[in-house]
């Protein structure tokens, strides 16, 4: 892919929005473009991440297990604009859940390592992608947290039903 459609492509994401010149730059060197066919897997839960994810087109699930031994169930679909695998940027833990494409996806994958590394260099940068990350985390605790309050009232109304 060349170096110009790549920064076009970052241009047009809100996550990398707004940064232009050398920053932007840098950044482009090191996304690479990803594609899913549906029901492929991103990631997998105990996986050690490499990359940040941005969605550019299609969505993803992400699969976590809400108690030791069960299933795995979807706790959030993510889509254009969203960024998935955040933790790796931070830090070398495993996976805590398992993302796979819902439907056709591309996406751009930016190298965790070399991220990191330019948050070190430039913390005018990593200061404002950071803080972009943090709303991302701060959403997906909101919506995870909804949906299990869902789940939970739904599962109640069941045993009540069940009573009867």
């Amino acid at each position: 892919m060349e170096y110009d459609e790549m920064q076009t492509r970052l241009r047009h994401l809100a996550f990398t929005g707004g940064i232009t010149g050398e920053r932007l730059d840098k950044l482009a060197a090191l996304a690479s473009p990803m594609t899913w066919k549906p029901n492929e897997v991103i990631f997998r839960e105990g996986d050690h991440g490499k990359a940040l994810y941005v969605v550019e087109e299609g969505r993803v699930a992400i699969d976590a297990r809400i108690s030791p031994g069960a299933e795995p169930t979807t706790i959030l679909t993510i889509g254009r604009g969203q960024v998935l695998g955040w933790s790796s940027v931070f830090y070398e833990r495993p996976k805590s859940a398992t993302a796979r494409a819902v439907e056709p996806t591309t996406a751009l994958a930016i190298d965790a390592h070399g991220l990191a590394a330019l948050f070190d260099d430039d913390p005018e940068l990593g200061y404002i992608l950071t803080r972009r990350l943090l709303q991302v985390v701060s959403e997906r605790l909101m919506a995870t947290r909804t949906q299990l309050l869902d789940r939970i009232t739904h599962s109640e109304a069941e045993v009540v039903l069940a009573r009867r």
